[in-house]
């Protein structure tokens, strides 16, 4: 087995989803994509948007970008959604003449967010006309204020196997052959998608098979997926996992 260091947790604006085609064998064999470094109508005038790159690194400061016509000078805020909380704010700046904002936003966590930015309230010190006329704004934009869907990785140690093992069954129940695409974990379920960038190249495959057993390593991936991945050598790579319901049993 070589060894290669990845970077685990999910991509970043509008990526779009691995593909599958039918495979010779084993499981789906999935399509690589290349990661999307693309956003939401960044620049176009009297439009809301919003941008960030393609690779976001678990706390690690990134720059997200935007446009908010009609809020010139005003502080906007840049909230994250949580599933039991709703909208958290989790960093704030101005918005410039041009009406373009600029955040600096360190992710404390890793897999798939989404984000929005929207405008402050008006202070209680401003004139109530003032503030009448900027809470309608501020409804509207809220409205209107486009979600962007982030992948925020994370640093892994990874393997691959499969010489060697090819016949056998994985602890998921799946024989595994030299075309079965997916990757072994200690701990989550069978089944559990899991999106692996690597150098620029990115697949979504299952959880398969239990492993590695190396407590310095977290992710094996089978000869199938490293292939496809163009994982050989070692290097500095990325993925995401996402929850997804076990198989039924046989």
């Amino acid at each position: 087995m070589l060894l290669a260091v990845l970077l685990t947790g999910i991509p970043c604006c509008s990526v779009a989803p691995a593909r599958a085609t039918t495979g010779t064998g084993g499981a789906v064999m999935p399509e690589v994509i290349a990661p999307s470094t693309g956003g939401i109508g960044y620049g176009e005038p009297g439009t809301r948007s919003l941008v960030v790159g393609p690779a976001v690194l678990l706390g690690k400061r990134v720059s997200v970008r935007g446009t908010m016509p009609l809020a010139a000078h005003r502080r906007v805020i840049l909230q994250r959604l949580d599933k039991r909380r709703g909208w958290r704010s989790v960093a704030s700046t101005r918005v410039r003449s041009s009406e373009h904002f600029l955040f600096k936003w360190s992710p404390d966590r890793s897999g798939l967010v989404s984000l929005r930015a929207v405008v402050a309230p008006e202070p209680r010190r401003a004139h109530a006309r003032s503030r009448g006329r900027a809470a309608a704004i501020d409804r509207a934009t809220r409205r209107a204020a486009p979600v962007l869907a982030v992948t925020v990785y994370r640093p892994a140690l990874a393997t691959f196997y499969g010489p060697g093992f090819f016949g056998r069954q994985t602890a998921c129940g799946q024989l595994l052959t030299p075309d079965l695409q997916g990757v072994a974990h200690r701990h989550l379920p069978c089944g559990t998608l899991v999106r692996i960038m690597y150098r620029g190249r990115e697949t979504t495959v299952p959880v398969v098979d239990r492993g590695p057993f190396n407590g310095d390593y977290d992710w094996d991936l089978t000869q199938a997926t490293a292939d496809s991945l163009g994982f050989q050598t070692g290097g500095i790579g990325y993925a995401p996992v996402t929850p997804a319901p076990a198989p039924a049993p046989a």
